[in-house]
């Protein structure tokens, strides 16, 4: 792919599902005027900012393309991503709790996945790893995973997204001897007791080698995510710190950016003060579109043009109508 430098385009993940709960609603009406999308979710950020700057991203591997963008090595084995996640027994089915990075502490980390690699890799043809706050599992017979992190499937129903049929006899296999493990382990048994979620399974996706990944020419990326580093460095992408705002990447940047929008210490997205020096910067001339993706998988494309939009009266967005009503 060619990008247009002269084109300077910023595009943004942001990790707030509900935009209805914008508290100025000038934002919502500058939102509201643009090309307004729903895209069938859940959508992972790396899919959402390929989409956004018109790259294709493999498929399979991506637990290998987070692996490179953590540690810079490529590796030359089949892994998947296998990640602690708590799943919780309702009434008729299991409901899926992700834990962000660094929810678990190092060594509760460490602890769990001594626990599986005593336990269950004794046999040498798989093994448990850790890497900073995630994991992974390298196996000599390859299997299916899912193909969409703990993060994606957060709050939902977890068979509806692991692999089903002959092909996924493997991976239940290892998934039911996860969960045997890890049950009643004395990490679990600690966190209950504190009030917080159990790590009672791990979450196995992203299943592969390390894919091979089409040069593009990429606007620079600010984020912190390892997979999209990962998936941005094998592109040919140039990649840059994490400033502390938005507004700060627009005034060291040219011809665009692409970027996910910070979590607060608080855990809420630095969402409005974005959005507002996005405005700003396109209706400045600094910017000439502004492409964003919302975690509810609303798509908004804006351009200058578009605050003229005035007689615009309804949208696919009810939530986003009635903030900006």
């Amino acid at each position: 792919m060619t990008r247009d430098a002269s084109h300077s385009i910023a595009a943004v993940w942001l990790p707030l599902p509900d935009v209805g709960s914008l508290a100025d609603p000038s934002l919502a009406r500058w939102l509201f005027r643009g090309d307004l999308e729903t895209v069938p979710g859940p959508v992972e950020p790396l899919d959402a900012l390929a989409a956004l700057v018109e790259a294709s991203v493999p498929a399979e591997g991506r637990a290998a393309l987070r692996f490179y963008g953590q540690t810079g090595d490529s590796p030359a084995v089949w892994m998947a991503g296998a990640d602690p996640v708590y799943l919780e027994p309702r009434l008729d089915h299991l409901y899926v709790h992700a834990h962000a990075p660094g929810d678990l502490s190092v060594a509760e980390f460490r602890q769990l996945f001594a626990h599986l690699q005593d336990t269950l890799a004794g046999d040498g043809d798989f093994a448990f790893a850790r890497v900073g706050a995630y994991g992974y599992l390298r196996s000599d017979e390859p299997m299916a995973t899912a193909r969409l992190s703990p993060q994606a499937v957060d709050q939902r129903v977890p068979n509806d997204y692991m692999p089903a049929g002959e092909a996924a006899v493997l991976y239940r296999q290892r998934l039911s001897e996860i969960e045997m493990a890890l049950h009643e382990h004395p990490v679990n048994e600690v966190r209950v007791g504190a009030g917080s979620f159990p790590a009672n399974s791990l979450w196995l996706w992203g299943g592969g080698t390390m894919p091979a990944v089409e040069k593009f020419e990429l606007p620079p990326l600010f984020c912190n995510d390892p997979l999209l580093l990962g998936f941005w460095r094998k592109a040919g992408g140039p990649l840059a710190p994490l400033p502390v705002s938005v507004g700060e990447i627009i005034d060291i940047t040219e011809g665009g950016f692409a970027s996910i929008i910070p979590l607060a210490a608080d855990s809420e997205p630095l969402l409005e003060p974005a959005l507002d020096a996005l405005r700003a910067a396109l209706h400045g001339g600094r910017l000439d579109e502004v492409r964003l993706h919302f975690a509810n998988d609303l798509r908004v494309t804006l351009r200058p043009r578009h605050r003229f939009r005035y007689w615009r009266r309804s949208s696919p967005v009810p939530e986003l109508e009635r903030v900006a009503s």
